[in-house]
């Protein structure tokens, strides 16, 4: 979430899955999820790679490095920038390597928002909530396409996502739609 909303990203280009594939029990363990998503004002260059570490993956060494003694955080993440590093515990203020050149860096102040508190205030018309449809929906999507991924291991999916499909892989679109019992069909799901 904190990727997405930061960088502005939109539909992701590809996705791609290093990790092992789900049993028929449960979700596939230790996610390793690559994202090519298309560049942002925010981004450099005319792509953005995003990538997804679950279940005890870690970023490499040489990613680890770059926040010098700081040791990574159980949660979070790393945004590796043009001009530095940031590092951003899950529920921690912001980190910024290197220290010493960003030291006396004044961080934005960002307003305060309760997730709750905002959600009553939406439902009542009295503001909009941080994680809209017009945000969460896009979101969903691409968190979505990594567990289709993990069914292909070590396999690149192209992502169509005006056309929700897969244009390179067709036996992975059987994942992108179920098909509902009588009577609990959604017109335009089906």
């Amino acid at each position: 979430d904190p990727v997405f909303n930061a960088l502005a990203l939109t539909a992701p280009i590809s996705v791609r899955s290093e990790g092992p594939a789900p049993n028929p029990w449960h979700w596939a363990n230790r996610s390793l999820i690559h994202y090519v998503f298309p560049g942002t004002p925010y981004t450099a260059g005319s792509t953005v790679n995003v990538t997804w570490y679950d279940g005890g993956q870690q970023p490499p060494k040489d990613i680890q490095a770059l926040l010098g003694e700081q040791k990574i955080p159980g949660q979070g993440s790393i945004f590796v920038g043009t001009k530095g590093v940031m590092l951003l515990p899950h529920i921690a203020k912001p980190q910024l390597f290197p220290e010493a050149q960003f030291e006396g860096f004044k961080m934005p102040q960002v307003p305060n928002g309760n997730h709750y508190g905002l959600w009553l205030d939406a439902v009542r018309g009295k503001g909009k909530t941080t994680a809209g449809f017009d945000y969460s929906g896009p979101l969903t999507e691409a968190v979505l396409l990594g567990g289709v991924a993990s069914r292909f291991p070590q396999t690149t999916l192209q992502w169509d996502s005006k056309g929700l499909k897969f244009p390179n892989l067709s036996e992975a679109n059987q994942f992108l739609r179920r098909k509902y019992r009588q009577g609990w069909e959604v017109k335009g799901l089906a």
